[in-house]
């Protein structure tokens, strides 16, 4: 008769398996602890800054003018160089001052008395060339001008580069038929859906792509697009409406 398999009679403690939850606690505890490093060397960047007066004075308050000071006195003397460099620093922040309150002082004009004061530097300039014995310094002279080298009237005489040009020149009508048919007064022309689209990144601004298609359309010749986009832009095209960046503007 065969002897049946028996249990064992002691209990051995059941290892424990790598559970997902364990990596994720040891995940946590090394991203605390970059974390931790990296407030660390934020805060303690700080003690290492330098002195602001020392920049102030040193790089704000900077000039041709210290710096020649500055160098004589090296070569007479470090205590000779070293007064001479603060009262000429002294000096300086001094003109710095007076300069800032001449400025408040402007800026608290009425503008009125502001274009005043313009309208009377004017006139003392045109006295002072009229006192020069110049009749004709008050006129610009003549200068001839002479058309520089572009598109109109210097066309290419090789046959291949001609048609490249003709061919950019097509493109450049389909594109614009396009616009004006779908989506005229739009910033951009969703080709798939042929709808017209305006995003924020221009504000409320609309028509983007007329403004920027002027100087393109004058010089393929497209003159009668040109007049065009032209009207829309003095009828349609107002920056006081909208909020615009500079760079966008530009």
């Amino acid at each position: 008769m065969p002897v049946a398999t028996l249990l064992p009679f002691t209990v051995t403690p059941n290892r424990k398996s790598a559970s997902p939850t364990s990596f994720r606690l040891t995940e946590k505890f090394i991203l605390l602890l970059v974390f931790s490093a990296c407030i660390t060397l934020c805060f303690g960047a700080i003690f290492f800054l330098p002195d602001s007066s020392k920049l102030l004075s040193g790089v704000f308050f900077r000039s041709p003018s210290v710096e020649t000071a500055t160098r004589t006195g090296m070569d007479s003397g470090s205590s000779i160089g070293t007064g001479n460099a603060d009262k000429i620093l002294a000096k300086i922040r001094k003109d710095h001052e007076d300069a800032l309150i001449e400025a408040k002082d402007t800026l608290q004009k009425h503008p009125e008395d502001i274009k005043k004061d313009i309208k009377n530097d004017k006139e003392q300039v045109v006295q002072g060339l009229v006192k020069g014995g110049k009749g004709d310094s008050l006129t610009l002279p003549i200068i001839e001008y002479v058309r520089p080298p572009g598109v109109t009237g210097h066309e290419p005489s090789d046959p291949e580069t001609k048609e490249k040009r003709a061919k950019i020149k097509e493109m450049m009508t389909f594109a614009w038929d396009n616009y004006k048919r779908y989506a005229w007064g739009s910033n951009e022309l969703r080709p798939v859906s042929k709808q017209g689209h305006s995003s924020n990144l221009f504000g409320g601004l609309k028509g983007a792509t007329i403004v920027d298609a002027l100087d393109t359309l004058y010089i393929m010749e497209m003159y009668d697009e040109f007049e065009l986009a032209t009207e829309w832009v003095v009828k349609n095209l107002d920056f006081n409406m909208v909020r615009t960046a500079c760079f966008i503007t530009s």
